[in-house]
């Protein structure tokens, strides 16, 4: 008797957390574009995704958080997935896509993405030789092909490969290099050169 008690307890818990998860959603349409938002304590997490005027089918999509409060003390994409797969499981029951682009943010948004990308570069033998060769100087496509090759957004990847898509490249705009205070962030000197695209997009592929 105790155990059924405390079974139909757990089960009005879920039931109220869940409501009380999902009273925060609101959805908006447009013509181009489909969003959903999620507000709960001052934090905002919007999934938006995109088509043609003339299409039916959204073939890329955008996802954003704001702390308004700052009640997060960093973010993590690592810790942002289950609010993506929360969205994304409302979007896949009222509209269709094919994605084929998938924004998110470039790797200072993110502490996990950050310390992916100076690893990456830190541990990529090309990268070093290209320093070697060429001093602290830019490479678009060696900084893409590096970030591909090194799985920086492996969260994100991890998440696709579940939905049935992968990161098959990006295309990225407005580089630098990632400052000391922010290498220093990470736990490495603060003098390594690693490479920064400030304006990311992720590119997508269906899985076979």
């Amino acid at each position: 008797m105790n155990y059924r008690f405390h079974i139909i307890l757990s089960f009005i818990f879920i039931l109220f957390a869940s409501e009380a998860i999902f009273s925060q959603v609101t959805v908006s349409k447009s013509e181009v574009d489909y969003s959903i938002k999620i507000e709960k304590d001052s934090i905002l997490r919007i999934l938006t995704f995109w088509k043609d005027k003339d299409s039916t089918i959204y073939t890329s999509v955008k996802y954003s958080v704001s702390d308004f409060n700052n009640t997060l003390s960093e973010k993590n994409l690592e810790d942002e997935i289950n609010a993506i797969n929360q969205l994304w499981e409302i979007a896949k029951d009222s509209i269709t896509f094919n994605l084929q682009s998938f924004n998110i943010g470039y790797p200072m948004y993110y502490s996990d993405i950050l310390k992916n990308q100076a690893n990456a570069f830190i541990n990529s033998e090309k990268w070093k030789n290209h320093t070697i060769q060429y001093g602290k100087t830019l490479d678009v496509n060696l900084i893409r092909n590096i970030m591909l090759e090194q799985n920086v957004y492996e969260p994100l990847n991890e998440f696709l490969n579940n939905m049935g898509y992968r990161i098959n490249g990006f295309d990225t705009e407005k580089h630098g290099f990632v400052q000391e205070r922010d290498l220093q962030k990470t736990g490495l000197t603060g003098s390594e050169i690693v490479p920064m695209p400030f304006i990311v997009w992720v590119k997508l592929n269906a899985l076979p």
